[in-house]
């Protein structure tokens, strides 16, 4: 992966899905907010544009308290809270909202909204060399047929994570962790391990669909990720600037 997000060059890419079909069940399937719902949802935009996020948080903890919401309803909780995280200025948080609304946002929010999210998100793990949370944003992404103009701009990303999408071989990847001592990406591949560490690695993060769990870092061991844990995203602590290459694999390294 490059270590930047490149800038439009002018090419078209003209390998994207057919998401039409895809897109319109999607509508079909997109049920309308419940009229509480739908008082809350308005109130809590209105603080957002006044910047009052004092109100904002209230209104979003009402939202939360309604049972059965469904993917209309929920997709724009995750986009008020994208929008909220963000004026607080408190990436991790923004990004985990962008990352969930990406999720099921397709035919249920703006598409100018869902691509606009999405397109930062796929900035930021790009950047951070999350490959497989590029991946899977980037195929979030082509649920909205709206989105393709942005991916035509951004070809050689589009390709190289394509590439590796398809690939069958292992995948090595040169990290940097940062200045805080933690780096955090999506697991692409059931097995991994890590080698040509300079610095230290103290523990490792997993949180997965339907597990939480941080297990100590045992040098040159191979780990694996249950299927039952389901899609799991791996932090990484260790010592500031550590680098190390990982390996995902898919099958167990010999």
């Amino acid at each position: 992966m490059a270590e930047s997000f490149p800038e439009n060059n002018g090419s078209y890419y003209e390998h994207l899905d057919d998401v039409d079909r895809a897109l319109n069940e999607a509508r079909k399937k997109s049920a309308k907010a419940h009229p509480k719902f739908g008082a809350l949802f308005d109130q809590a935009q209105k603080a957002i544009i006044k910047d009052d996020l004092v109100k904002t948080e209230q209104l979003l903890s009402k939202l939360h308290e309604i049972k059965d919401l469904n993917a209309y309803e929920q997709s724009r909780i995750y986009l008020l809270e994208y929008w909220y995280n963000g004026k607080l200025g408190n990436k991790e948080l923004e990004f985990d909202s962008a990352s969930k609304l990406l999720t099921i946002g397709a035919g249920n929010i703006d598409s100018h909204a869902f691509v606009e999210a999405g397109m930062r998100l796929l900035r930021r793990q790009y950047n951070n060399q999350d490959l497989g949370g590029s991946i899977e944003t980037l195929n979030n992404l082509r649920k909205d047929s709206a989105s393709q103009s942005e991916l035509m701009s951004i070809i050689s990303v589009v390709k190289k994570l394509d590439d590796f999408a398809e690939q069958q071989t292992d995948i090595v990847q040169k990290i940097t962790v940062n200045e805080s001592g933690v780096w955090s990406a999506k697991l692409f591949k059931p097995q991994f391990f890590f080698n040509g560490i300079n610095g230290e690695v103290s523990t490792l993060g997993f949180n997965c669909t339907n597990k939480q769990t941080t297990l100590n870092y045992k040098p040159d061991s191979v780990m694996e990720i249950p299927e039952a844990w389901g899609s799991c995203t791996m932090k990484v602590n260790a010592k500031p600037n550590t680098t190390f290459n990982l390996v995902q694999s898919q099958k167990k390294a010999a």
